[in-house]
């Protein structure tokens, strides 16, 4: 009976494939951990200036993004507030360091099955040629580059089969994290944290189509989110490139300043009030890049305007920041489910399938 229920298993997942065809999985891009220490006094020392790393946590998802969109090699890649069953891979990132003069960045990736995929750091010096005659490029773009390339790799070494197997994960982790009592049998872990589907859902199963209802307005909500994470990554662009270069310009100055002088026509002999006035200057211009980028972070971190969402017939506004507004709404598409189907949500046992690895 165990042999047949496998291969009942496998002929789904072959089936599965075969519908989607293209083998693309849908990306969930984390947040970044900005890597602030909790000792205010190390910050200093370290360069770390906490609005702008918290800002910095925020765009440079949308930097890793964009690299996997361009790649046209991926289903549905989002920004997300934080990492959860609804993303077929998940990338999360731990930032180590980020300057004018080297970005330097902890990276994981796993599939829904638990599979790991990346975890490296990539590290990346300034490069010279970011600069250009209409201003300055991404200066790091090469490193997230990088991280689309070794996991689109990654993905190209899987066959269809596990493909399909990381999908219908994916599927069953989300219900269960909708409904651990209704849910529970589908999804086993082996000794090693991996998941293993147990068995599928019967074809036009009415509580799998209603998970599947739930969980595409959870991606209606999210793409908003993702939205906002694009927004402020194309209003904090500028600023924070000319932060970046200012940075850069400030270190360079402080480490070698005799060099820059002697190959600096405008400046003057060191001493001199030109080379004075040129130093204060470049501060001076360095603050107020610093001023724009905390402006910017505090703006994004702040109240957001209430979002009006409709489902089931029912009216919600939500309220706060997109964290908590993102919370609110699982919690309400949780109710529903508990309501439409009669099965408690039970939020203690949902992390079981849900963040396997915290």
């Amino acid at each position: 009976m165990r042999a047949l229920s496998l291969l009942l298993l496998v002929l789904a997942l072959v089936g599965n494939t075969q519908a989607d065809e293209s083998g693309y999985l849908d990306v969930g891009i984390v947040v970044f951990d900005p890597g602030i220490p909790e000792d205010e006094s190390t910050h200093s020392a370290l360069e770390i200036f906490p609005r702008i790393r918290e800002a910095e946590a925020q765009y440079l998802p949308v930097t890793l993004r964009r690299e996997l969109v361009d790649s046209g090699e991926w289903g549905v890649v989002r920004v997300v507030p934080e990492a959860g069953p609804l993303s077929e891979l998940t990338v999360e990132a731990r930032m180590l360091e980020s300057s004018g003069i080297r970005q330097r960045i902890q990276f994981t990736a796993r599939d829904a099955t638990g599979r790991l995929w990346l975890s490296s750091q990539y590290a990346l010096e300034f490069s010279d040629t970011a600069i250009t005659a209409s201003g300055i490029e991404e200066p790091y773009r090469n490193m997230y580059q990088q991280v689309a390339a070794d996991l689109l790799s990654f993905r190209r070494g899987l066959d269809a089969r596990s493909l399909g197997e990381i999908r219908q994960v994916a599927l069953m982790r989300y219900a269960y994290s909708l409904s651990p009592e209704a849910f529970a049998d589908y999804l086993a872990t082996d000794a090693t944290g991996r998941y293993q589907l147990q068995r599928l859902p019967a074809q036009g199963d009415s509580m799998i189509e209603r998970v599947k209802r739930i969980r595409n307005q959870e991606y209606l909500f999210i793409d908003n989110v993702d939205e906002q994470y694009g927004e402020l990554h194309d209003d904090m662009a500028s600023t924070y490139r000319l932060w970046l270069q200012y940075d850069r310009e400030q270190s360079l100055y402080s480490e070698d300043y005799e060099m820059r002088a002697a190959n600096r026509d405008k400046q003057g002999p060191r001493g001199s009030f030109s080379a004075m006035q040129q130093s204060y200057n470049a501060y001076r211009n360095f603050r107020i890049q610093e001023q724009d980028l905390d402006e910017l972070a505090l703006g994004f971190n702040n109240e957001l305007e209430p979002t009006i969402v409709e489902t089931s017939g029912r009216v919600f506004r939500l309220t706060g920041t997109l964290d908590s507004q993102y919370t609110e709404w699982r919690g309400i598409l949780r109710e529903i489910f508990a309501i439409e189907t009669g099965f408690p949500v039970n939020s203690s046992a949902t992390k079981n399938f849900s963040d396997p690895h915290e």
